[in-house]
């Protein structure tokens, strides 16, 4: 089993004009599957926040329940239609609920699913997923930001389904796994050569060796989240979010 940390805070920027935190960050475990998923608002959407929320409720839910379904899936173009459909469907129901248009709740979405000695993830829009196997640290999938680093895809794009990057594999020498939004990016990833800050590794070791699960109050969760607040969020204007799952491998 691996341990999970994930958190969310406020950006600089949105403090400063009063916009809510957009990023939403959700892990979930039940029945062997453990899932953590993550969403970037778009700052150009109006009700973003809620959007975000929709996304990670809804893809923990339906990959707790279908991970043996779409890990063992020979049709990858299939998982990808459902998963999204599933997720745009949400959202047009909250959008209905708040009496406003799905572009309206636009986001990113980045997940990984672990279970037994497999995993699966999916990415839409910018943010990055990576992980550390065998003692290497490795972007799993990199921003998607078309040609400009402001630009990117949502959930409720048209090119959404186009532009959705479907990994899985054996989780055989995997230490963990990193979640980011471009937030948190900008300290912990190097736009101009696609690497990972060499901090990732650290994190994912220090999630994966923690004594016990990392509760909300606990001393190793509380530098973490220290970690994010402080030193993270001064790098940049934007909300940052980050989602961990770190084991200790056995020798």
């Amino acid at each position: 089993m691996f341990k999970e940390f994930h958190h969310q805070v406020r950006g600089h920027g949105h403090l400063r004009d009063g916009t809510p935190v957009q990023d939403r960050t959700k892990y979930l475990s039940r029945g062997g599957v453990q899932v953590l998923c993550l969403a970037d608002g778009a700052g150009s959407a109006s009700h973003s926040e809620f959007g975000a929320q929709a996304v990670v409720d809804e893809a923990c839910a339906m990959l707790v329940d279908r991970f043996a379904e779409f890990s063992a899936s020979d049709d990858g173009a299939r998982v990808k239609v459902e998963l999204l459909d599933q997720l745009v469907s949400k959202l047009n129901n909250v959008a209905t609920r708040h009496g406003v248009k799905p572009g309206d709740l636009a986001s990113t979405f980045l997940c990984v699913a672990v279970s037994g000695e497999r995993f699966l993830g999916a990415h839409v829009g910018d943010g990055v997923v990576g992980y550390v196997k065998n003692g290497q640290l490795k972007v799993i999938s990199a921003p998607d930001n078309s040609e400009f680093a402001n630009q990117t895809t949502f959930v409720t794009s048209g090119r959404a389904l186009e532009t959705m990057r479907l990994f899985r594999g054996a989780l055989d020498g995997v230490a963990g796994f990193v979640l980011m939004s471009d937030g948190t990016g900008e300290s912990l990833f190097d736009a101009r050569t696609g690497e990972l800050a060499g901090a990732c590794e650290k994190l994912i070791a220090a999630v994966g060796s923690a004594p016990a699960e990392l509760s909300k109050t606990s001393k190793h969760t509380k530098r973490l989240r220290r970690l994010m607040d402080l030193k993270i969020r001064n790098a940049t204007k934007d909300d940052c979010s980050i989602g961990i799952l770190g084991r200790t491998l056995s020798s």
